[in-house]
C-alpha cells in the first residue's frame, strides 16, 4: 500500500475524517460537489484511454437494504469471482444522478475494488475489524469483467426513496446491460443495534430509521418483481455460503466455479454475530420492533429470539 493510500485507511485519519473536526469538510456538500467532479475528470480519461475496458459486462449488479446486514460480505465474496468485479460502499447511484456515463461508473467501480483489495476486505473497523480477503481468488481484478457492482445498500437505498425515478434513469443508462439488485435480509434486531452503537441512536430513532427504509424497499420489490432482485437471508447464507453463492452466480449470469466457492466457503463464520446484545433490550422496546415487523413479509419469523 503506497504513502497516501496507508494515511487515508488509518484509524487516525477516519477519526478525524468521520467523527473530528474533518467531519465538516468531509461530509460537507461542498466537498462531495468537488469529489463527483474530480471523478468526473478522471474517469472520463481513463475510459477515453481504454474504451474498450467494460465492452463485454452483461450485468450491472447493486444492493438495497439496511447498512450492517451483511452486504460487505457478500460484496467481498462475490469480487472473489474471477468475472465479477464488486466494490464496497463506492456509492454507484451518485454517479448516476450527476449524469456520468456507464462506463466511466464501471471504472470508478473497478478502482473501488483495486482499493479495498488493497486494504485486504477489512471491515467493521469501529466495532470487531474482520476481513473478507479470500486467499487465492480474484478480489480487486477480473479475469474478464462480465459483472459490475457495488455494495452499497443504505445509501443506494435512501437514494431511491428520495428519487424513486432513479431506477428508471438508470435503466436508461445501463440499455443493453442488465441491472440486478440484491438485497441481504438479516434479523432487525442486529442493525438496529449497531445503529445505536455506531450512530449513537436512541432506541425510537433507530427504529424509526430502520422501517422506513423497510417502506422503501416495499416500493422497490413492487417495481422490479422477482426477475431483477434477488432476497438473501443472512443467516441463511452464512450457515451455507457455498449453495448461496451458486444462487448469486445464477442469478448474476456467470459461471460457478467450484475451487471459488470453497475458498469463500473457508473465510465465512457459520454461526452470525448477534449484535443485538451489544444494546441492553428492554422487553418494551422488543413489542415494538416484533410488531412493526409483521408489517413486512421479508421480515416474516424474525424475533428477538430467532
Amino acid at each position: 500500500m503506497n504513502p497516501w493510500h496507508a494515511l487515508i485507511d488509518s484509524n487516525a485519519f477516519r477519526s478525524f475524517a468521520k467523527r473530528g473536526p474533518g467531519r465538516l469538510v468531509f461530509r460537507g456538500n461542498a466537498y462531495r460537489r468537488l469529489n463527483i467532479a474530480r471523478n468526473h475528470v478522471l474517469s472520463s480519461r481513463a475510459v477515453r484511454r481504454d474504451h474498450a475496458r467494460f465492452r463485454d459486462v452483461r450485468t450491472f449488479c447493486f444492493f438495497v437494504g439496511h447498512n450492517k446486514c451483511g452486504t460487505s460480505l457478500l460484496g467481498g465474496l462475490l469480487d472473489a469471482h474471477p468475472n465479477i468485479v464488486l466494490s464496497d460502499e463506492v456509492d454507484a447511484l451518485q454517479y448516476v444522478e450527476a449524469g456520468f456515463a456507464r462506463d466511466q461508473i464501471f471504472y470508478l467501480l473497478f478502482k473501488g475494488s483495486r482499493a479495498e483489495a488493497r486494504k485486504g476486505r477489512v471491515t467493521a473497523r469501529r466495532l470487531q475489524p474482520y476481513s473478507y480477503f479470500v486467499p487465492g481468488q480474484w478480489q480487486g481484478r477480473a479475469s474478464t469483467p462480465l459483472v459490475v457492482g457495488d455494495s452499497t445498500s443504505g445509501a443506494s437505498t435512501r437514494r431511491l426513496g428520495k428519487s424513486p425515478d432513479l431506477l428508471d434513469r438508470l435503466s436508461v443508462l445501463m440499455t443493453g446491460t442488465d441491472v440486478r439488485l440484491i438485497q441481504v435480509i438479516r434479523n432487525p434486531f442486529d442493525p438496529i443495534s449497531t445503529m445505536m452503537v455506531r450512530g449513537r441512536r436512541s432506541f425510537q430513532n433507530a427504529i424509526d430509521h430502520y422501517f422506513s427504509a423497510c417502506e422503501t424497499l416495499v416500493e422497490i420489490r413492487r417495481r422490479l418483481g422477482t426477475a431483477s432482485l434477488l432476497p438473501v437471508r443472512y443467516e441463511t447464507f452464512v450457515a451455507d455460503p457455498e449453495d448461496g453463492l451458486t444462487a448469486l452466480c445464477h442469478f448474476l449470469g456467470v459461471p460457478v466455479e467450484p475451487d471459488y466457492l470453497k475458498a469463500c466457503g473457508g473465510i465465512v463464520r457459520r454461526l452470525p454475530d448477534r449484535s443485538r446484545e451489544m444494546v441492553d433490550w428492554t422487553q418494551p422496546w422488543v413489542d415494538v420492533v416484533e410488531r412493526r415487523i409483521d408489517s413486512f413479509d421479508f421480515l416474516k419469523e424474525y424475533s428477538y429470539e430467532n
